[in-house]
């Protein structure tokens, strides 16, 4: 949670505190009730619309509808102690240098008497990114004008591919009279969480250079023995290949990738088998 420290004075002033990504404004004005809104938090301050609404199965865009999630609390202060309380207080959130109201609404008043509170939840298409603010106002219980509040937060697009971090697999198979099975891994990781991951897979080429029958193959997270994973949902993705009898000898080289569902390519990663 970023705070943002909202100074009052009684005297008529109005604080500006840094740039976009670090703002508050509080406006002190003798007209307004002896209530001052002192302290302003949003949480989180920085939302990436990567992570919001991720479906498994389905691929993102940046017209996909996804609704962003904004805590505020407020506290006040009665400084002269002249009694009274709040009457309301409301929250507008706009993007920033733009008259459209996108989300409104009461803060609550929380188990802290001194503390106003709201969960705002608004809709926009992920692709809406850059400097949202949150205006709060109010009255006291006699209808008189607080003084206002507003902070910032910011929303991005973050479209960060997946990457692998490790594979698995033997360096080395001499042939048998049967058939041999091996297990392939790769643990596969996002910054926008393991939903995000669409798939993980390699592609074989061999000893001549040319790709095996069958490409690409795909890894699996399902815990499956059939698959030789061992547990479902760990970000490593396996599989099983057979070695017969009678394959080539030589040098094998696979090459292991994953998608996410914005379909960006992670970093390939090379692994290379001997078979003799």
């Amino acid at each position: 949670m970023i705070q943002k420290n909202l100074p009052f004075l009684l005297l008529a002033v109005v604080i500006a505190v840094g740039c976009s990504d670090d703002s508050a404004v509080v406006d002190s004005n003798p007209k307004y009730s002896h209530i001052l809104l002192t302290d302003m938090q949003l949480s989180p301050y920085v939302v990436d619309t990567d992570t919001l609404n991720v479906q498994p199965g389905k691929d993102k865009t940046a017209d996909d509808p996804v609704t962003v999630p904004i805590h505020v609390a407020v506290n006040v202060s009665e400084p002269l102690g002249a009694g009274g309380a709040v009457g309301t207080l409301r929250y507008e959130v706009r993007l920033d240098g733009k008259s459209s109201v996108l989300a409104s609404g009461d803060l609550l008043q929380s188990a802290n008497p001194l503390e106003w509170v709201a969960d705002i939840a608004f809709d926009r298409k992920r692709g809406d990114v850059g400097d949202y603010r949150v205006d709060v106002f109010g009255t006291d219980e006699w209808g008189t004008e607080l003084n206002n509040g507003v902070s910032k937060f910011r929303v991005f697009y973050g479209s960060k591919p997946p990457v692998i971090v490790e594979v698995n697999a033997p360096d080395t198979v001499t042939l048998q009279l049967q058939t041999q099975v091996l297990t392939l891994t790769a643990k596969v990781v996002d910054e926008s969480g393991p939903a995000d991951i669409k798939t993980a897979y390699f592609n074989s080429f061999l000893p001549d250079g040319r790709p095996a029958n069958g490409n690409p193959f795909r890894l699996y997270d399902d815990g499956s023995p059939l698959h030789g994973d061992v547990a479902a949902g760990d970000s490593i993705y396996s599989t099983k290949v057979e070695m017969p009898p009678d394959t080539p000898k030589g040098e094998y080289r696979f090459e292991f990738r994953a998608l996410d569902y914005s379909n960006l390519s992670s970093n390939v990663v090379i692994h290379k088998l001997i078979v003799r």
